[in-house]
């Protein structure tokens, strides 16, 4: 299959460039080796949209994190995807902190943060109260927020298939051919061709290169661990809350999420290769330092625990054509604040792809905007009544946790990148997401994928291959496995 474009890597950087390039008249593939969207550190993450006064100033870092920033509260209501503009504080506890603290002040107003503030001892308990009371001050930064990383890249995957981007899925490359045309892709389904490269493979992205035969990118991984805890305890902290940072990044962090749930972590560990496993000596640390933080924090109330990598490559990112195989644009190294980065990077991408179509003309019926399922947990009784008159399985509720009904999960399981995975369902409506993670819900959301894909129960995957649930059926009911 012969494309103008092929994007390796369906995390959130690689949907924004495809979602970008479907503006134009051209040929456009996004290939992802998961068997779905945002399986790598798009879909483990903090969720916070930075405000950008971490980066060195003239960094590529700098630049996408200020212009992403304040890309993020439109291209959200676009896209409809869930964003709170909560702001963040990062707290100092010491005199040399918050010495550090004015350094961090005035690098941000270098790259362009506006509205930044430090803030006294008094101003921050009364902006936070849930702050620890030995905190001296803090860096009130009004443009962060947050928002649901996985459900941000499968909206502009969506709006990019939706203006006719290909995703192909489960999908990994196992061969790159340079041609003087393009490329030869070869994967575990066959032969793709392409003119044009672009590679956001994330913690693979130097493996991608090197089959290429382009430039060495060094990579290392990172593991971060975080701990979610119950929506009750959502409302503890208003703000994003960092502490002063070290050579590691912001260290842990206490947060409200997008969706109204309360996120701690991560912690940061130099990994030989890729291991997303939790660990209690892992959890312990962020929750410990967490409580330095927000005193207030429980001990008790956690739902689930959970891993990402950052793939981190140098002081920077690396974006641009690669010196050795120009057809080939290197996105790599997107470690924090990629997530906030995102929306900016794929205009300079897809700017550096379209020097090789000069003939591409912008779509007239281009479709900017991306409509998510409806949420009946956040609908009114007069909103789910008139779901219900549409299409009575709004009326059913599946996952009792998140207010999640059968219609839902089937307009997910419908939608224009399906996937037909309980974890699949679970990023695209959140049934499963709560209290009891999937304990109540997680059978009937199997008979429900196993009906809208024809496929028997026992096939129905929790994720990839080897993640099937149930074996087999103890007995039957009108031909179907009970």
């Amino acid at each position: 299959m012969k494309y103008d474009i092929l994007i390796i890597g369906g995390g959130v950087t690689g949907a924004a460039i495809a979602r970008a390039l479907s503006r134009y008249s051209l040929s456009v593939t996004l290939l992802e080796a998961r068997e779905d969207l945002a399986r790598g550190a798009s879909g483990a993450n903090s969720g916070i949209v930075h405000a950008g006064y971490d980066p060195k100033p003239g960094s590529l870092m700098a630049r996408y994190n200020v212009k992403g920033c304040a890309m993020y509260p439109a291209l959200c209501h676009l896209l409809d995807v869930p964003y709170r503009n909560t702001g963040s504080l990062m707290l100092a506890f010491s005199k040399e902190q918050m010495q550090l603290l004015e350094k961090l002040y005035r690098r941000g107003r270098q790259n362009g943060v506006p509205n930044l503030e430090i803030l006294g001892a008094e101003s921050l308990r009364r902006k936070e109260p849930a702050a620890s009371g030995e905190a001296l001050g803090a860096l009130y930064a009004p443009t962060a927020g947050v928002v649901s990383p996985y459900e941000m890249t499968i909206a502009l995957a969506e709006n990019a298939a939706e203006n006719g981007v290909t995703v192909r899925l489960s999908e990994a490359v196992t061969a790159i051919t340079p041609r003087q045309d393009g490329f030869s892709v070869q994967t575990t389904k066959g032969e793709l061709t392409a003119a044009v490269l672009i590679n956001c493979a994330g913690a693979r992205a130097g493996q991608m290169s090197r089959m290429a035969g382009a430039e060495e990118i060094p990579m290392q991984l990172r593991r971060g661990e975080y701990t979610l805890y119950d929506r009750d305890l959502g409302h503890l902290v208003k703000h994003v809350i960092f502490q002063t940072p070290d050579a590691n990044g912001k260290g842990v962090l206490v947060t409200p999420t997008a969706e109204g749930n309360l996120l701690l972590g991560p912690s940061s560990e130099v990994l030989e290769e890729e291991n997303t496993a939790s660990t209690q000596p892992g959890q312990d640390f962020i929750y410990r330092l967490g409580k330095k933080s927000c005193p207030q924090l429980p001990a008790g109330g956690a739902i689930t625990s959970f891993a990402g990598i950052r793939a981190v490559s140098g002081s920077d990112f690396v974006i641009g054509p690669s010196k050795i195989q120009p057809r080939l644009i290197q996105v790599a190294g997107i470690c924090l604040p990629g997530l906030t980065s995102a929306p900016a990077i794929a205009e300079d991408v897809c700017d550096m792809a379209l020097a090789y179509f000069p003939q591409a003309a912008l779509k007239p019926d281009w479709k900017a905007e991306r409509k998510a399922a409806p949420c009946v947990r956040e609908a009114s009784w007069e909103e789910r009544e008139a779901l219900c008159a549409e299409d009575p399985d709004y009326g059913k509720i599946v996952c009792r946790c998140e207010t999640v009904t059968e219609g839902q999960i089937r307009r997910a399981l419908r939608s224009p990148v399906p996937v037909y995975t309980i974890d699949g369902v679970k990023r695209r409506c959140r049934a499963g997401m709560g209290r009891c993670q999937g304990s109540f819900c997680t059978p009937r959301v199997m008979q429900i994928i196993a009906e809208e894909a024809g496929i028997p129960l026992e096939a129905v995957r929790k994720a990839g291959p080897g993640t099937e649930i149930a074996q087999g059926a103890l007995k039957a009911k009108g031909g179907t496995a009970w």
